[in-house]
C-alpha cells in the first residue's frame, strides 16, 4: 500500500518539480534582465527605472519558493551526515523519517500561516508597481504546499526503508548521481 502511495506521489511530484525547475530558470532569467535593465538605465542613460529593484526582489521570493522543493527532493540542502552514516541502515531510515516528519509539520505551518499572511496583505500594494502584496506573499503557501508533498513522499519512502532498508532513501545515491553529472 505504501509503495502505491509513494508511486503516485512520485509521479505527481515529478510533474510538479518539472514545472518548478522551469519556473525557477525563467525567474532567474527575468531577474537578470530586470537587474541589467536597471543598471543600464541608471548608469548609461542616467535615468533610473523606479520599478527594477522592487520587481527583482519579488521575483527572487518566487524563485526561492519554486527552487526549494527541487533541492529537498534532490538532497541539495546543507546537511551534516556524520550521524546518519554512523547508524545502521534501519536506524538511518528512521532518522530520515523523523527529519521528513518535522519538515512535513513545518510545511503545514508554513502553508497555513503563509496563506493567512498573504490574505492579510491583499489590501496592501507594492510601492512602485502597485500590485497586491498577496501575489508576492502567495509564494509562501505555494512553495510550502509543494514541499509538503515532496516531504510526504520522502517520509513514506523512509518509513518503507525502516522495514526494507534497500527500498528506503539513499542520499548516497543522490550524491553519486550529482557527482557523475558534474
Amino acid at each position: 500500500m505504501l509503495h502505491f502511495v509513494v508511486g503516485i506521489l512520485g509521479r505527481i511530484n515529478k510533474k510538479t518539480l518539472f514545472f518548478c525547475r522551469y519556473a525557477t530558470i525563467t525567474l532567474v532569467a527575468l531577474i537578470t534582465v530586470v537587474v541589467c535593465a536597471g543598471v543600464y538605465w541608471r548608469y548609461v542613460l542616467n535615468n533610473s527605472l523606479s520599478w527594477t529593484e522592487e520587481t527583482a526582489k519579488f521575483l527572487m521570493v518566487w524563485m526561492v519558493f519554486t527552487g526549494i522543493p527541487i533541492a529537498l527532493k534532490n538532497g541539495g540542502h546543507a546537511a551534516i551526515d556524520a550521524l546518519p552514516n554512523a547508524l545502521p541502515a534501519r536506524g538511518r531510515q528512521a532518522l530520515y523519517a523523523l527529519i521528513y516528519l518535522v519538515v512535513l509539520l513545518l510545511m503545514v505551518v508554513l502553508v497555513y500561516q503563509g496563506w493567512a499572511f498573504a490574505w492579510n496583505a491583499r489590501v496592501q500594494n507594492t510601492a512602485t508597481t502597485q500590485i497586491s502584496m498577496m501575489y508576492v506573499f502567495g509564494a509562501m503557501p505555494v512553495g510550502g504546499a509543494i514541499m509538503f508533498f515532496v516531504s510526504l513522499e520522502l517520509l513514506l519512502q523512509a518509513i518503507i526503508g525502516v522495514f526494507k532498508p534497500s527500498e528506503g532513501i539513499h542520499l548516497q545515491d543522490i550524491e553519486m548521481a550529482k557527482a557523475s553529472a558534474e
